[in-house]
């Protein structure tokens, strides 16, 4: 939503070696797991050096495995820390695996925030922060007397005593917990866990936007590619891209809140690597925090990219444009994952289904040499990737017709064509990413299309009940509930994402009927942070084993909104699926696109009930294998922090049956 912009001033900053312009992409460094665990330090601090033309300073993650810190132990030594990080580091786990991080908080204070004079949010101004690990099944469990440390908990803060002791109210964007300097976390993967692409970032409510867009995230990656496309040739190279953006003032300064009408007035339309302010500032856009890089690809099979949307509020128009005599070209790509599990579509599906149930995230185009009821299969010239989304794409020197040509030296311009979000969002602007080379591509010596088959993930989706038996102890330590209910066949949830008449963004909630009639008593109005105790709340199966629920999320705004959710995967449903068609299921998802209502929308409920707003719902099926307290938001985190967010609680179930663990 387009509102007054508040400038926060810090510095975007860089560590290690200058990065200029046109140099070649770098992967970001990589702490792997050794003998099941990868125990981090981590400190968000702020850094001072320049990738970025001239000397400014930001916020990032300084990471060392624990055994590489200083004696000081909130330090790391300077030939083990990661040398760029701005850019963002990886981490490499596998299923199984344990992941251990002392999170040290080194922030200065925020001179302004947006939300930091709303009430009971005057904390905020002391830059509170914590972890989030984006995607992943794992617990979001509290510390118990037998283990103090954190699991994957957005209900917790840790303050820096040089700030200042904080003082937060207990109904502070819902937050619990209060740590001083310091926190531990210690996160376990599920054995069950599917391998692909996550990533990591604070989730402090109220300055998450903040946080992120100044430099506070890094990717995460479970297992090979190897789990899901087995048949991967050798010559086909990983490539990892993060994609960061910062607006710097003429002074050096950041805007932190971030403005999508920094860069309002852009001459010419697509800019390279940064647009310019008025002011003489800039708005850089970055890969690994590299302006403008030039990607050679060497590889005789050409490459997969394993891409994040680390941006705090801006969605990408992906595309690989080709020039081909003079005439210019959206190349194709095999899109493999989405949002960090394989892309492995029902067989036979139809591109209207295939493209509705991929949440609208691509328009699907048919593959070459492929027949159209290959489920393994899917090609797209246009990733649409809004904030928090993760694709994995392959990418090799094709023709205009999809065909892979033999060649050395063509090139393409990797670009954002630039998104309008709706009438009241936000244009976020047309900008060239990367040069892009094509090398070595020999005829002959590829296949059309990669083979995705996933071990881990059929076509009903992830093993749900197997990752419930993994954490089958960290669900038992979640008490049952009577105040939780499942919902009762063909009932769903109805989730409104609108405007509340005393803030920007909120949620709203009714229960529907297996007749689609709502049920009496069960609506709650749209509200910036609605009450939890009001919110969503139902217990496990009998013995802890998965639930499943029906969602229908509509979105009240003349702007488009990003639904997400943790600690689980959803898959949309189709319109066929839900006529009563077989599932044409698939494609597993933590975030979906809902598209802007049209000029009826007013952002309330009322306006939907008359029949003046009308929208496309999205539905969703969202099973829940995971105990605990969490949440589900809009990923734009403008959105977020202005009060699109909900809790949810999932009870242990009122019955108990033991689990015998399989492999």
């Amino acid at each position: 939503m387009k509102t007054s912009f508040l400038p926060l001033i810090v510095t975007l900053g860089f560590s290690g070696s200058v990065l200029a312009d046109g140099k070649e992409l770098v992967d970001p460094p990589v702490f792997a797991s050794s003998n099941k665990v990868l125990d981090l330090l981590m400190i968000a601090k702020p850094v001072t050096v320049g990738t970025l033309p001239g000397v400014i300073t930001g916020w990032a993650y300084e990471i060392c495995k624990r055994q590489y810190a200083n004696k000081d132990g909130v330090s790391c030594q300077t030939s083990k820390t990661n040398t760029n990080p701005y850019g963002g580091v990886r981490l490499q786990l596998n299923a199984g695996d344990t992941l251990k991080v002392h999170l040290v908080n080194k922030l200065p204070q925020i001179p302004e925030s947006k939300h930091k004079d709303d009430p009971t949010e005057g904390f905020l101004s002391q830059n509170p922060t914590n972890i989030h690990t984006h995607g992943m099944l794992v617990s979001p469990r509290y510390p118990s007397s037998k283990n103090p440390t954190y699991g994957d908990n957005v209900f917790v803060l840790t303050f820096n005593s040089n700030n200042g002791m904080p003082e937060m109210s207990s109904t502070a964007h819902s937050h619990g917990d209060m740590k001083m300097d310091a926190i531990d976390y210690q996160i376990t993967l599920p054995r069950h866990h599917p391998s692909g692409l996550y990533w990591f970032h604070p989730h402090a409510h109220g300055i998450s936007l903040n946080q992120l867009s100044a430099g506070l995230s890094g990717i995460i990656t479970v297992g090979k590619v190897t789990d899901y496309v087995p048949t991967l040739p050798s010559n086909v190279n990983e490539r990892y891209l993060i994609l960061k953006d910062g607006q710097v003032n003429a002074d050096g300064s950041l805007h932190d809140q971030e403005d999508p009408d920094f860069c309002d007035d852009l001459t010419p339309s697509v800019t390279t690597g940064a647009c310019n302010h008025v002011s003489g500032g800039k708005w850089y856009f970055t890969i690994n925090g590299q302006l403008n890089p030039t990607i050679n690809v060497k590889s005789s099979g050409g490459e997969l990219w394993r891409i994040t949307n680390a941006s705090g509020s801006v969605t990408y128009d992906l595309q690989l444009n080709k020039k081909t005599n003079g005439n210019a070209t959206n190349m194709m790509m095999q899109l493999v994952s989405v949002d960090g599990v394989s892309a492995t579509p029902t067989l036979g599906i139809s591109q209207s289904n295939l493209n509705q149930i991929g949440g609208t995230k691509f328009e699907s185009i048919e593959c070459p040499s492929v027949k159209s009821n290959d489920a393994q299969a899917i090609c797209v010239n246009k990733l649409r990737m809004m904030p928090g989304t993760r694709a994995e794409v392959w990418v090799v020197n094709r023709d205009v017709n999809g065909k892979i040509i033999s060649g050395n030296g063509d090139q393409a311009t990797f670009q954002t064509a630039g998104y309008s979000t709706g009438e009241s969002g936000d244009t976020w602007p047309a900008v060239d990413l990367a040069q892009v080379t094509f090398l070595n591509t020999k005829k002959g010596k590829n296949p059309p299309v990669l083979n995705v088959d996933d071990r881990k993930h059929d076509t009903t989706g992830l093993n749900f009940n197997a990752i419930a038996q993994d954490l089958a102890v960290e669900n038992a330590a979640v008490s049952p509930d009577s105040s939780c209910k499942p919902l009762p066949n063909g009932w769903k949830r109805r989730i409104f994402f609108g405007i509340p008449t005393n803030a920007d963004f909120g949620l709203g909630f009714e229960l529907v009927d297996e007749k689609g009639q709502p049920v009496v008593g069960s609506f709650q109005d749209v509200a910036a942070f609605p009450d939890a105790k009001k919110s969503i709340c139902l217990p496990l199966s009998i013995g802890n084993t998965p639930i499943n629920e029906h969602w229908e999320l509509i979105n009240l705004a003349t702007e488009d909104h990003n639904f997400h959710i943790h600690q689980t995967k959803f898959r949309v449903l189709s319109t066929s699926e839900l006529q009563g068609n077989p599932s044409v299921s698939g494609i597993l998802q933590d975030s979906v696109p809902l598209p802007t209502g049209d000029n009826g929308c007013d952002g309330s409920v009322n306006a939907w009930r008359k029949n003046v707003c009308k929208t496309s719902p999205v539905d969703v099926e969202i099973p829940f294998a995971i105990a605990g307290d969490f949440v589900y938001h809009c990923h734009i985190l403008e959105h977020e922090d202005g009060g699109m967010m909900a809790t949810i609680h999932i009870a242990g179930s009122s019955k108990s049956v033991a689990f015998t663990p399989k492999n």
